[in-house]
């Protein structure tokens, strides 16, 4: 166990202690290796939601919102935009975020390139603005730019979550295809994004993230992994004002896989809304995030004997 996350251990697992006590064991657990695994999983996830909780509180290079900058980081650059008052590029950076992801070694690349047109000047950038007023143009450039993804050398990619997107700019599942999906599921509000959430203002915070959720259903390469981690970023960011209700294990792979064996030591124990509802009570008692747990037992899974430490 990591030196400076003991206190945080010694949380979580009195946690999992007094539920396991009071409501049900979790076999997944019984070996203390694959418990204090599974404890360093949920300290690295409350960690990433502690990161955006910092960002928001500090003071932000501007360069981060510049794609020709070494700099350049979509969540942060998300949160100056927010700042600065320009709500549906704050928003637009964390579509751009999800849909690309950040590989592990290239980091924002595909995002980069993307956004920043190939470092071209600031009103050749595909913000939002210029995206949702003619995302017919942002295919054919897309298009007209595929052998520039791969003509720098190094890594390059998507997230590790996206691995099966794919830069093609008129096939139907493409991120040309994607953006144009997205671009219309904002614009069929209204307008812009605050118009496209105004739906649920008002509703209770698990209530709307449920509402939005199933809302997404129209965007291309955009599914359970993709909705959660839009909404989930928005909620953290403070972009919207929504909690996720649950963990969305309904279709998943990993996270369904992790939380049925830390629930009954069996990957294939149960439904996934049996095990959705177990892990949500599960969180409840014990005070964990749903994108939390979520995260937690995806990571855990791949390694639930011995902690590794994982990202992307």
């Amino acid at each position: 166990m990591r030196n400076n996350y003991r206190n945080d251990a010694r949380r979580i697992d009195a946690a999992l202690a007094t539920y396991e006590r009071a409501s049900a064991p979790l076999p997944g657990l019984v070996s203390p290796a694959h418990r204090e695994a599974f404890i360093e999983q949920v300290i690295d996830s409350e960690q990433r939601v502690a990161y955006t909780d910092r960002l928001l509180g500090r003071e932000l290079d501007p360069a981060a919102k510049d794609p020709r900058s070494p700099g350049f980081d979509p969540l942060r650059a998300a949160v100056i935009y927010a700042r600065e008052g320009n709500y549906d590029e704050a928003v637009w950076l964390v579509y751009l975020f999800v849909h690309f992801g950040k590989h592990r070694l290239a980091g924002w690349r595909y995002v980069r390139d993307v956004y920043g047109a190939f470092g071209s000047n600031p009103g050749n950038w595909w913000t939002w603005q210029r995206t949702a007023g003619d995302p017919t143009a942002f295919r054919f450039w897309l298009d007209d730019h595929q052998d520039d993804f791969h003509i720098e050398p190094g890594a390059h990619g998507f997230g590790n979550h996206r691995k099966y997107v794919s830069l093609k700019s008129w096939t139907e599942n493409g991120t040309g295809a994607a953006v144009e999906s997205y671009v219309a599921w904002v614009l069929s509000a209204g307008g812009d994004h605050a118009q496209r959430f105004a739906f649920v203002k008002g509703m209770p915070e698990k209530e709307a993230f449920a509402a939005l959720y199933d809302s997404l259903k129209p965007v291309i390469q955009f599914g359970r992994i993709a909705k959660f981690d839009y909404l989930t970023m928005l909620a953290k960011l403070k972009l919207v004002e929504i909690t996720p209700p649950h963990s969305y294990l309904v279709g998943a792979t990993g996270p369904l896989r992790g939380a049925r064996l830390l629930l009954h030591a069996d990957v294939n124990a149960g439904t996934a809304k049996q095990i959705q509802s177990e892990l949500a009570a599960l969180g409840i008692a014990c005070d964990l995030r749903p994108d939390v747990l979520e995260d937690a037992v995806c990571n855990w899974q791949k390694s639930p004997d011995k902690y590794v430490r994982f990202s992307g």
